[in-house]
């Protein structure tokens, strides 16, 4: 079973992100692409941005919370450990087969 130091451990190593299947508060499914890899973030342009956040901005990691950086959004955004329905270490790419 993955732990919350596993899961980070992944985020930071994938170099083409992670996908983590996850259900919201509001009861709906989330399909997120996101990574802890610095070298798949932006580089930084002020310290706002590519900071984590910090408690007053709403997203803020816990035991049971990971903040991670989304790749689709280009923005900071959170989950809860206990809503994870599937974690998948590295992005699936998947190309169409060249016609001939």
């Amino acid at each position: 079973m993955l732990n919350k130091e596993s899961m980070t451990r992944m985020l930071r190593e994938s170099t083409t992100g992670c996908e983590v299947k996850f259900r919201k508060v509001d009861g709906t499914e989330r399909l997120m692409v996101c990574t802890l890899n610095p070298e798949l973030m932006p580089p930084p342009k002020d310290e706002e941005k590519t900071e984590k956040p910090k408690k007053k901005s709403g997203l803020s990691e816990s035991e049971d919370h990971m903040v991670v950086w989304d790749l689709e959004k280009g923005a900071w955004r959170s989950f809860r450990c206990d809503s994870i329905l599937r974690f998948s270490r590295e992005r699936i790419i998947v190309q169409p087969p060249v016609q001939k």
